[in-house]
């Protein structure tokens, strides 16, 4: 208790006892509670605030990375589908020049007879002429057949290239060539040029409805990802918009979440590919290969006439022989319509090695999305309107190589020193860019980076083991150039017909398998037949591929005996069988040297090539035996095949100074940046 009195001039005025003072601060705690609340509110509100605009951020990025996903699987499967292009042509090449070349005993004496696996030039393979009635390979010539046994030394010119209309591609079909071969060969000269002519046709045939096949389903996966500039399907045939905007919906926090589904949100995706024309982005590599034959001059003579497969047999005999029906002839009625050595515009039965990707066309997906949150201390009014953007690319992962060595802005095509010095000449729309004459429209391929020789080369051409000892009889490429429907899915590789595979299939297995070329331009996947095959036969309309193009397997498959094969299996049956010459460095043969794409390197996620080479080509843990395969066929501790997929920020996508033509080609901008209105 507190007395006090008032004294004024000495007089007494009052006097006041104060018994409790309890409460008086409790006037200024509730003043200052109000504005420490405020501040205390203004605080949450702002944490809240960047938690939900790093939230938003962080849910753009997810939504940018599935929809770049989603991209990057359509472009593994293009980058398959054209390996498997460049496959079919290494089968053509192989066929030519050494089943075409096997039967030269005298002179010079073919490889695979001398057992000679010397990498140096074998001189009649440079230029070689088709002939295949020999002994004792083909089991159907009768014993003392020579024509084949020496070099044809005087090889004619090739011929020029002409520019026709492809109406041959578009509404004609090819009908069942052959059904049956008559069982005795019974050779006579007449004959020699038609069975030369009729397997040089075949073979190059069934390289053109092969390489027909895989660029339908090319074009229709390249049409799919630039239908649409706001959006693209997936393979499974689902709207990435849709997909992204689910995966960005599922990452919002609550304030954000209640903005966007209560009509204060937007969502937009960006596909860098959309409206632009696939074949300015994914040009065709269209080429004119040719092939020599051993024809026989007219007259009793017998004598060995080298021509082009422009020229029908010389011999009336031969050309009858060619024309009938079976048994009496070989049906090849239909193939010699195609035989002309033209340039068929607008035509997918064109030939070519594939597609090479535009660089200064980039892939990528944008997102922009916004949302209006309101925070729980800002019970009134609008929400704060907040706006994110996000960008994520597929990389890492090649469709294949340039035909040219760099690519000027601007241009529509790769320019400079081939990629590939032996493969044909690049057509142009007038016909071709070289010599018609260029001895590189004779079927040949690099088996390794830089390599100059090919299947000119003695160990290339012996390169197969036990072709020595091999019989093979006509009668199994009957149907190799039959045409390919999706009822009626063709194989182009040697079959007996009766469901058995000949030995010869496994020689032809054993050339066309994966060589340090192939894994050095292409991603190469596996096991196709299981990641991918299902999810295109699934959803082949919604995929823009034609209703009659069969979606096949790798090389290999053969309808109902064998529906689906892969490349790791194409390497399994051939490193059983042991028939890759131990000499042969080129070829590949463990399926986890193909994963050769990019892959983080350890202990942190970054784009260290030195460091991601501990794994590159290796795989610790195969997925063989697991319930589900992966892409590339590994679970861990090793590399990967294909597209990645990385964020990246504007300012990349819209600098100048991206080096992406390949030397000496200059910096510059990409074709497609994002757009400057709308916000992006």
């Amino acid at each position: 208790m507190t007395s006090f009195q008032v004294i004024e001039k000495g007089v007494k005025i009052f006097y006041v006892t104060l018994r409790n003072q309890r409460g008086q601060a409790a006037i200024f705690v509730a003043l200052m509670f109000n504005v420490l609340f405020v501040f205390f509110a203004m605080a949450i509100n702002i944490a809240l605030v960047v938690h939900d605009k790093i939230n938003l951020q962080n849910s753009a990025d997810m939504a940018a990375y599935y929809a770049a996903m989603k991209q990057a699987e359509l472009m593994n499967v293009i980058a398959h589908e054209n390996y498997m292009i460049r496959q079919s042509y290494k089968l053509l090449s192989w066929r030519y020049r050494v089943l075409g070349t096997m039967g030269l005993y005298r002179g010079a004496p073919h490889p695979v007879w001398t057992g000679d696996a010397a990498e140096s030039v074998y001189a009649p393979a440079v230029r070689p002429s088709l002939c295949v009635t020999y002994k004792p390979t083909w089991t159907e010539v009768p014993e003392g057949e020579n024509l084949c046994n020496t070099e044809n030394l005087v090889i004619p010119a090739l011929p020029e290239v002409k520019v026709i209309a492809g109406f041959l591609g578009l509404n004609a079909g090819i009908a069942a060539l052959s059904r049956q071969l008559r069982a005795q060969f019974d050779i006579q000269c007449s004959k020699h040029g038609a069975y030369n002519w009729w397997f040089g046709m075949s073979i190059l045939h069934a390289f053109r409805l092969d390489q027909r096949n895989r660029k339908q389903i090319i074009y229709g996966l390249a049409q799919t990802l630039s239908a649409d500039k706001n959006d693209f399907l997936d393979l499974d045939g689902n709207s990435v918009l849709e997909g992204a905007r689910e995966t960005f919906r599922k990452n919002l926090t609550y304030a954000n979440l209640q903005s966007f589904e209560n009509g204060g949100g937007e969502f937009e995706l960006l596909n860098a590919l959309g409206g632009i024309n696939p074949q300015q982005w994914l040009p065709e590599i269209k080429i004119i290969p040719t092939i020599i034959y051993t024809d026989t001059l007219e007259g009793a003579s017998c004598a060995a006439s080298p021509q082009p497969l422009q020229n029908l047999p010389q011999r009336a005999d031969s050309r009858n022989l060619l024309l009938q029906a079976f048994p009496q002839g070989l049906q090849a009625g239909n193939l010699v319509q195609w035989r002309q050595d033209s340039f068929l515009a607008d035509s997918d039965f064109q030939f070519s090695i594939g597609v090479e990707k535009n660089p200064w066309y980039m892939p990528y997906v944008g997102i922009k999305v916004k949302t209006t949150p309101r925070q729980i201390f800002f019970p009134f009014g609008n929400g704060i309107e907040m706006v994110a953007r996000a960008f994520a690319k597929p990389f890492g992962g090649r469709i294949g190589p340039w035909y040219s060595s760099r690519w000027d802005k601007g241009s529509p095509t790769s320019t400079g020193t081939p990629t590939d010095a032996l493969m044909a000449p690049r057509m142009a729309a007038g016909g071709l860019m070289n010599s018609g004459d260029d001895p590189r429209r004779l079927p040949n391929y690099s088996r390794f980076p830089g390599d100059t020789l090919g299947l000119s080369s003695k160990l290339a051409l012996n390169g197969v083991t036990g072709m020595a000892q091999m019989g093979i009889k006509f009668d199994y490429y009957k149907n190799i150039k039959e045409d390919m429907t999706s009822s009626s899915p063709n194989d182009i590789m040697a079959w007996d017909g009766a469901g058995q595979a000949p030995d010869i299939r496994s020689a032809e297995m054993a050339a066309l398998a994966p060589d340090l070329f192939d894994i050095t331009y292409y991603s190469i996947e596996p096991n196709f037949s299981k990641n991918y095959l299902p999810r295109l036969i699934a959803n082949r309309t919604a995929l823009r591929i034609p209703s009659d193009t069969p979606i096949r397997s790798d090389l290999g498959s053969n309808g109902q005996s064998v529906p689906t094969y892969s490349v790791q299996e194409q390497m399994a049956a051939v490193k059983q069988k042991g028939n890759q010459r131990s000499e042969a460095f080129y070829f590949v043969r463990d399926r986890a040297h193909l994963l050769t794409s990019w892959l983080p390197a350890p202990g942190a996620f970054n784009y260290d090539v030195t460091q991601a080479l501990q794994n590159f080509g290796k795989c610790g843990l195969p997925d063989d035996g697991m319930k589900f395969t992966n892409p590339g066929s590994c679970v861990a501790a090793g590399g990967r095949t294909g597209y990645s997929v990385k964020l990246v920020g504007r300012d990349a996508l819209l600098s100048n100074q991206h080096k992406i033509g390949g030397p000496p080609a200059s910096a510059d901008a990409i074709l497609n940046p994002p757009p400057a209105q709308d916000g992006w």
